[in-house]
C-alpha cells in the first residue's frame, strides 16, 4: 500500500501525459478558457486585478508545460540538441516573464510602492543575467519574448484532418489504384517532360484542382516546421553588441529613473534612443531565420508603446487617446462593448510598470 501511495504522483502524471498527447485540441480549448476567465475577473471586485493576472500566470505555465508534453511526444526537437543548462535557463526565463506582472501586483499589496519597485528591480537583474548568459555563453542569438515561444499545436496534433471533407479526400488518395507514391499518380510526357495526374488519379468533383498530388505535408507546411525548429543565426560581433544593448536597456532605464525621476523625459528619450540604436546595428535580417525576423518585427513594433508611455502619454497622448476611444464607444455599434472596459483599465494598465517596460 505505502509502494503505491508513494508511485501515485508518477502514475498520476503518466496519464496527464498520455492524456494531452492524444487531446491536444481539447487541451488548447481548456487553456484558452482558463485564459477568458483571467479577463473576465479583471475589475469585477477589490483585488481582482491581481486574481486575474494569477489566473493568467497559470493558464501560462500550463501552456507551457502541455507544450512540452507534446514536444516529446512528436518528437519535435531544435536540429542542434541544446545542452541542458541552457534549456533550464530558458525555461526559468519564460516562468519569469509570465510571472513578472503578477509578482509586481503581489508586491506592491504587501510591502507598498518601495517593494514594488525593490522586486522589479530585481527581476530586470535576473532576467538580463539570464539572457547575457545565454547570448554570450551559449551563443544564443536573438531570443523572442518569452524564449520559449507558445508551440503551433496544428504541426505536432495526433488529429490532421479535422474535417470529414479532408478525411474523405485523404482516404481516396490511399485507396487509388498502384499505391499511394506521387509515381503511381502521375506520369512524365516524353517529349515535353510535363507531369499529369493520371486519371485513376482524378478525385471527386468537389476535390478537384489544378495541383498535383503530393505524399504527404505540403512545402508550406514542411517550411513552417522548419523555420519552428531553426537554429539560432551565428550573429556577427556587431550583432552580438546590438542584442546586449536590447538586453541591457531596462537596467539603464531602471537607472536612469532613479537618477533623474520617473516623472523626467530623460529616461524615456534614453530608452527609445537605446531601442533604436539596437535595431539599427541589426542592419540588413535578410539571412536571419524567420523566428528572428518575426522577433525584430515585434520590436519595431513595440517603439509604437512609447506613446504610451510616461511622461509622452500623461503630457501629450493621454487626452487624445481617451477622447478618440469614447467617441469610437459612444459611436460605432458593438464596439462600445470592447472599448469601455479598455477605457477603465487604461488608468490601472498605465501604473504597472511591466505591462509597458518589461521589453
Amino acid at each position: 500500500m505505502a509502494d503505491f501511495v508513494s508511485k501515485l504522483p508518477e502514475i498520476a502524471w503518466e496519464k496527464y501525459k498520455k492524456y494531452v498527447s492524444e487531446n491536444p485540441e481539447t487541451i488548447s480549448q481548456i487553456e484558452a478558457t482558463s485564459r477568458v476567465v483571467s479577463y473576465v475577473i479583471a475589475g469585477r471586485f477589490k483585488e481582482s486585478q491581481v486574481l486575474s493576472e494569477l489566473v493568467y500566470l497559470g493558464s501560462n505555465l500550463l501552456v507551457l508545460l502541455n507544450d512540452t508534453i507534446l514536444r516529446q511526444a512528436s518528437n519535435l526537437v531544435p536540429k542542434i540538441k541544446q545542452n541542458l543548462s541552457e534549456e533550464r535557463l530558458k525555461k526559468l526565463l519564460t516562468v519569469l516573464e509570465y510571472a513578472e506582472v503578477f509578482i509586481e501586483m503581489a508586491a506592491d499589496k504587501s510591502f507598498g510602492d518601495t517593494g514594488r519597485w525593490i522586486f522589479i528591480v530585481v527581476i530586470q537583474i535576473t532576467k538580463s543575467a539570464l539572457r547575457l548568459l545565454l547570448l554570450w555563453k551559449h551563443n544564443g542569438g536573438i531570443k523572442t519574448s518569452p524564449p520559449i515561444t507558445p508551440l503551433d499545436r496544428d504541426s505536432v496534433t495526433t488529429k490532421p484532418y479535422k474535417t470529414s471533407t479532408a478525411k474523405e479526400m485523404k482516404d481516396f488518395e490511399e485507396h487509388l489504384d498502384g499505391g499511394s507514391g506521387s509515381d503511381s499518380l502521375t506520369f512524365t510526357l516524353k517529349r515535353s517532360g510535363r507531369v499529369i495526374r493520371r486519371l485513376s488519379a482524378a478525385p471527386p468533383t468537389s476535390f478537384r484542382t489544378w495541383k498535383l498530388p503530393k505524399d504527404s505535408d505540403t512545402e508550406e507546411e514542411n517550411e513552417k516546421k522548419k523555420n519552428k525548429n531553426y537554429p539560432p543565426t551565428a550573429l556577427s560581433p556587431q550583432r552580438v553588441w546590438a542584442e546586449t544593448v536590447y538586453i541591457t536597456k531596462p537596467l539603464i532605464h531602471l537607472l536612469s529613473m532613479y537618477t533623474f525621476g520617473t516623472d523626467s523625459w530623460k529616461p524615456w528619450v534614453l530608452s527609445s534612443g537605446l531601442d533604436i540604436c539596437s535595431l539599427h546595428m541589426f542592419g540588413d535580417t535578410g539571412d536571419l531565420n524567420a523566428t528572428e525576423k518575426y522577433e525584430l518585427k515585434r520590436r519595431r513594433f513595440m517603439l509604437l508603446f512609447y506613446i504610451l508611455r510616461s511622461p509622452f502619454y500623461d503630457r501629450h497622448a493621454k487626452t487624445k487617446i481617451l477622447m478618440t476611444l469614447r467617441i469610437l464607444a459612444d459611436n460605432v455599434p458593438i464596439i462600445g462593448i470592447f472599448l469601455r472596459p479598455l477605457i477603465a483599465y487604461l488608468p490601472a494598465w498605465q501604473k504597472v510598470y511591466f505591462y509597458l517596460w518589461s521589453t
